[in-house]
């Protein structure tokens, strides 16, 4: 099965030598950096030489980017793409986790692992919010109250921080809008993979890490950083 992990990179040493070394060395890696000051690019071209990276001169922003590392993947005529994040890090069968369930459903357009905080000590807060009981009335139910649990469950969203994307669907849906600079590109992708009558699902033995639950988000925004978010909020 070929398979190509894309990850677009930007400032990311703070997570990188663990997301990196959590892929396993059977699958093609495609990175592509927005251009960062940190170090990111040496630590990739020192540590990981086999990787493909692409090395851009302006920050694309998240959906080019993937696009750019996704277009490059399907060119090698890769089977699967899977997308994760900078500050995210796999579990060693996450991947072929999600593959053996996208093979048993194959009307699932998007899959998706289970998100935890860094510690695994409880889900990634927004990650939560994505299976909560208006989106599916059965993933906490079943969990908490010990039912057999579902192969997968369907959701209308989830983020892009670790999706496995079939051929089927790049070739149906293709990347990411162009419109969306960071933030509002996934939930536009998931809007037009539910169009074209493919399913969204999590994947309730598959799980990564999604290290985010730190990060201090400033209180206050400038004018400008409150229009961008409005406008991402009129497109999304």
């Amino acid at each position: 099965m070929n398979v190509s992990v894309v990850i677009v990179t930007y400032n990311g040493m703070t997570w990188l030598e663990r997301c990196l070394a959590s892929i396993p060395s059977s699958y093609n890696v495609v990175v592509v950096d927005n251009n960062s000051t940190d170090g990111t690019v040496n630590y990739i071209e020192a540590n990981y030489p086999q990787h493909t990276l692409f090395k851009e001169a302006s920050n694309l922003g998240f959906g080019q980017a993937n696009n750019k590392g996704i277009a490059y993947a399907l060119k090698q005529g890769v089977d699967y793409v899977f997308l994760l994040n900078q500050d995210a890090f796999l579990e060693a069968d996450t991947i072929s986790a999600l593959i053996a369930t996208h093979k048993q459903y194959p009307d699932y357009g998007v899959l998706s692992p289970i998100h935890t905080n860094a510690e695994k000590t409880r889900l990634d807060k927004k990650f939560s919010h994505y299976i909560s009981y208006d989106n599916n009335a059965q993933f906490y139910s079943d969990f908490v109250l010990g039912h057999q649990k579902q192969s997968i469950y369907d959701v209308p969203f989830v983020n892009a921080a670790g999706w496995l994307l079939p051929r089927t669907t790049l070739d149906v849906v293709g990347g990411f809008d162009p419109i969306f600079y960071h933030y509002g590109e996934d939930d536009n992708y998931c809007q037009r993979v539910r169009y074209h009558q493919f399913k969204i699902g999590v994947v309730p033995n598959a799980f990564m890490v999604h290290d985010r639950e730190d990060r201090v988000m400033p209180l206050q925004q400038s004018e400008s950083e409150q229009l961008l978010y409005f406008e991402r909020a009129f497109k999304t």
